[in-house]
């Protein structure tokens, strides 16, 4: 079949869905095209068909048998322009942190199929929509994000990783400040600990504590960061999926995670990974400097981690959605 994904640009974070997506599809034989504006950022290594446009608009969409847009902004050209059956795929709830949030609602409310991507982001788009969704959720290529000997093994100090994206970029959910000030509590319950964080945007933060850049501008560079880490934090007050402590987990790094609804689907608090209540940096302070002076607690979860990330392919994500195309191509 033929699979059209208007997007907005394909950058770092979340539009991995689409990229994932489309490259299976591709593998498993169908036709898959990306259309997106002449300028817009493309940070993925794509298979599909790249189409650029001076705009999206209803003209120029490609024909298909399956339109796929997902930000709410591209999901009003889809389907204005008649061009083959519209499926809203969501990767995150947009109402909750867009400013144009009636436009973004009623991105809902079209008369279309609503694919979500977690048992936690269906729930919230039934709640605020009244609309059922199909969930399909994300994975991980363990092909990429395996482990590798930790940068503790030589330094004999243990490290946390995190990723940073800041308020000032418009992240105002992933709960850096939290990070922080639990580090700066850990730092006088456990000395003599190493943070490194990822800054997609370069955010620069005015930390309590020194901290080391890490570049990462591939999914290898990525692997490496989490694979060398000894714990991997993520401190999101809400996500559809979230994927970092997936990607972490394959790493062979031990997760403690916010629990920020999306990653419900497959985090077990105590066996592979620990999880956190939202802006609760007390008890974050708590389990950081458990794991930091468990050793065997350390390794167990990141080992339990590690087996169970295995079985969260993108290969299963792309039977799941082919299978929802075809029943609704019978309808």
């Amino acid at each position: 079949m033929k699979i059209v994904f208007p997007v907005i640009s394909l950058e770092t974070g979340g539009t991995r869905f689409i990229y994932q997506l489309a490259n299976e599809m591709m593998d498993k034989g169908h036709n898959v095209e990306i259309v997106l504006p002449e300028k817009a950022a493309v940070a993925w290594p794509l298979r599909a068909q790249v189409t650029r446009v001076k705009e999206l608009t209803p003209s120029t969409i490609p024909s298909a048998d399956f339109l796929l847009p997902n930000f709410y902004p591209t999901v009003f050209p889809a389907w204005e322009s008649k061009k083959g059956r519209v499926v809203r795929l969501s990767l995150g709830y947009e109402p909750l942190w867009v400013a144009e949030k009636e436009k973004a609602l009623a991105s809902y409310h079209i008369n279309a199929p609503i694919i979500s991507i977690s048992e936690w982001h269906r729930q919230i788009i039934l709640q605020e929509t009244g609309k059922n969704s199909t969930v399909i959720p994300g994975g991980v290529d363990t092909s990429v994000f395996s482990p590798c000997p930790k940068k503790s093994l030589s330094t004999g100090r243990l490290t946390i990783a995190y990723i940073l994206r800041s308020r000032e970029h418009g992240y105002t959910w992933k709960g850096s400040e939290d990070f922080w000030e639990a580090c700066r509590g850990l730092s006088q319950l456990v000395p003599g600990f190493d943070i490194q964080v990822v800054a997609p945007e370069g955010a620069n933060y005015q930390a309590p504590l020194p901290y080391e850049i890490v570049k990462a501008q591939a999914d290898s560079d990525m692997a490496r960061f989490y694979a060398q880490a000894d714990i991997f934090v993520s401190t999101s007050y809400f996500e559809a999926f979230s994927m970092p402590p997936l990607e972490a987990m394959a790493c062979g790094t031990a997760v403690v995670t916010t629990d920020n609804g999306g990653n419900r689907d497959y985090t077990k608090n105590g066996e592979n990974c620990f999880l956190v209540p939202p802006s609760d940096t007390h008890q974050l302070t708590l389990v950081l400097a458990h794991l930091l002076t468990q050793e065997a607690v350390r390794n167990r979860v990141a080992l339990n981690g590690l087996q169970f990330a295995q079985s969260w392919t993108w290969r299963h994500a792309a039977n799941k959605l082919e299978s929802l195309l075809y029943q609704l191509a019978q309808s």
